[in-house]
């Protein structure tokens, strides 16, 4: 199978990309910096330049796969939580253009909760964004928390 994974080298992607290739898939990651990717690449994945705002973009990079990833990158300086809309709805376009069949979404634990989660609530926008395909197989992850994220706080578990 071909798989187009966001976030080509975050804690997520880039070891699903690793499992995917070492299980002889056809994996394409998406990302904004060619050197950030190069450990996949060199592992046979294919980089994809660019940005998921823009949804020309993603219509080509989504284009001949069977099945995407996609994630919400952080946005800790996100204006509003339409920010999480738009880029879940340039999801939706280039998958409605582009004929992918399987789309598994990273969300979160609340995100079933149009409001009062915060950040979160965004990614309610955005699985209603996706839930609006037809025809098409959309699964929604919903961890609870990420250890990584705590790498955030070793200073303060140092000190």
């Amino acid at each position: 199978m071909k798989y187009v994974l966001t976030g080509g080298a975050g804690h997520i992607s880039k070891p699903l990309a690793e499992t995917l290739l070492s299980a002889g898939h056809d994996v394409t990651v998406i990302g904004r910096n060619a050197e950030n990717l190069k450990s996949l690449t060199d592992k046979g994945a294919k980089a994809a330049i660019g940005n998921v705002e823009e949804t020309d973009f993603l219509k080509q990079a989504f284009t001949g796969a069977d099945a995407v990833y996609t994630m919400i990158p952080p946005q800790y300086a996100a204006g509003s939580l339409e920010d999480y809309r738009r880029i879940a709805a340039n999801y939706a376009e280039a998958v409605k253009a582009t004929g992918v069949k399987y789309v598994v979404n990273l969300s979160s634990i609340g995100a079933h909760l149009p409001e009062g989660c915060g950040p979160v609530s965004g990614l309610f926008q955005s699985e209603e964004e996706l839930n609006k395909l037809e025809d098409i197989n959309v699964l929604h992850l919903r961890p609870g928390f990420f250890y990584i994220n705590f790498f955030g706080n070793i200073g303060m578990v140092k000190g």
